[in-house]
Order: structure tokens, then C-alpha cells, then sequence
């Protein structure tokens, strides 16, 4: 994912049983810190890097003079803080500061309710049909257009601006709530949700073949199945 974002033009300094890592710009300032562990017994001096802890701290409002720590956190890899980074600056800031380019798809990829990590870019500017999650444990679907402020999604309906908390959306789609209706009518109970996929094992008669899941048959490229696409209208063949 953060290979579609240009590289962050790290400051390297390297102090002994520490490896720090420093981005500062006119707005904000990020830094990695590698904690070394001592490892005197190895023969080759190879070093061995215990943790990366990660931080953005703000440099437009400081505190007591000092930046502000806007988030932090520790990851066993470098890879996985940088991308930490990448995402926050990218949804932490004005996209006119000029910041999400480093970020890439990361600024518009959010957790779900479910764990589920959705990169929302194809859906941005588009009709949109959202279910939540309810405080009471239903769901409610709301449609509108989707845009990404900061850590929240926008939908612009006729009658008003809705904000969404990604972390309460079971899903997302730029089907309409009518259309995800008639779906759910026409479609078997067994339906996965993605192109002709069924969540069932191929049976006498099934124009389908197994998926690469287990336990799933994939229809893609075949003729109407006279099991699971009875009543199917053709667009939803293809």
C-alpha cells in the first residue's frame, strides 16, 4: 500500500542503543526510535532492534512551548511505524499542507467494526450506502456521498451532512440501499458478497467450479448456475 506514496525524507542518527529516525517539517515533527539490544555474545556484531517506538508531535499550537503530542505508539518492525506515520500525517492534516502524498492510500484506509481494514478511495465523490453499527446492537444503513475529513467519513445527503466513525461501520458500498435490498432478495442465503461466489461445496448440476477458498464455488466466466442464480437478472452475471 505505502509503495504508491513517496518516500519520507528521513533524518538518520544513530547514538549507541539508540536508532532515531526524524521528519520535520514547518507544521508537525515524526520520529522513530529503534531500541537496540545488547548483543555482545554474537560473533558478527550483528544488531538487534528490540522495538520502534513512533510519534507525530504538533509544531502550529505547542504546548508550554514545547511541540504537541498529537499520537504515538510501538511497533516490532520499522516498516510497520513508518506506515503508522504515513497514515496519521495523512489524516491528520490539511490535504492543502500538501502532506498526503507521502501518506498515499494510507490516509483513506480505516478499521471497521468488524477488523476489517477498507481502503475507501474508490468510493470517495460516489453515492454511498453505509451500515452502522447501533449503540442497541441493530444496524442502520444511511446513504449519501462519501468524502474522508480527517479520521471521519462524510456523507452529503439531499437533506444534510452526516458524520461517520468508521470504527462503527459494519460496510460500505457504492450500491444504493435499494439495490443492496433487491440483492439480498434475489441472491441465495449463501452468497459471499463477492462476484458469483458462493459459500458452499460444487454439487451435481452447479455450473460452478471450487473457489480458492475452501468451501466456496466461484461461477466466474460460467453459465447461469439453475442452482444458485435462479432468478438472477444478467447484469449481476457478469
Amino acid at each position: 500500500m505505502t509503495q504508491l506514496a513517496e518516500p519520507i525524507p528521513w533524518t538518520y542518527s544513530d547514538q549507541p542503543g539508540i536508532l532515531l529516525w526524524t521528519w520535520q517539517t514547518p507544521h508537525f515533527v515524526a520520529r522513530i526510535t529503534g531500541t537496540e539490544v545488547a548483543n555482545e555474545d554474537d560473533p558478527t556484531g550483528r544488531r538487534i532492534i528490540r522495538s520502534y517506538a513512533w510519534d507525530v508531535a504538533d509544531l502550529m499550537r505547542t504546548h508550554q512551548g514545547l511541540p504537541r503530542m498529537l499520537v504515538d505508539g510501538t511497533c516490532t518492525s520499522f516498516e510497520d511505524a513508518e506506515s503508522l506515520v504515513r497514515e496519521h500525517i495523512g489524516k491528520l492534516y490539511d490535504p492543502r499542507l500538501g502532506y498526503r502524498k507521502f501518506a498515499g492510500p494510507l490516509a483513506f484506509t480505516f478499521s471497521l467494526s468488524t477488523g476489517e481494514r477498507v481502503d475507501v478511495t474508490e468510493y470517495l465523490g460516489t453515492p454511498c450506502a453505509v451500515t452502522v453499527l447501533m449503540p442497541n446492537g441493530a444496524s442502520r444503513t444511511v446513504t449519501g456521498e462519501l468524502d474522508v475529513v480527517h479520521y471521519k467519513w462524510r456523507l452529503t445527503t439531499t437533506e444534510q451532512i452526516l458524520e461517520i466513525v468508521p470504527e462503527h461501520v459494519v460496510k460500505i458500498t457504492n450500491r444504493s440501499e435499494m439495490a443492496e435490498r433487491a440483492t439480498a432478495v434475489t441472491r441465495a442465503s449463501t452468497y459471499s458478497g463477492i462476484g458469483r461466489i458462493y459459500n458452499e461445496e460444487p454439487r451435481r448440476g452447479c455450473t460452478g467450479r471450487p473457489g480458492f477458498t475452501l468451501g466456496t464455488v466461484d461461477h466466474a466466466g460460467a453459465p447461469r448456475c439453475p442452482i444458485h442464480e435462479v432468478g438472477l437478472p444478467d447484469h449481476m452475471l457478469r
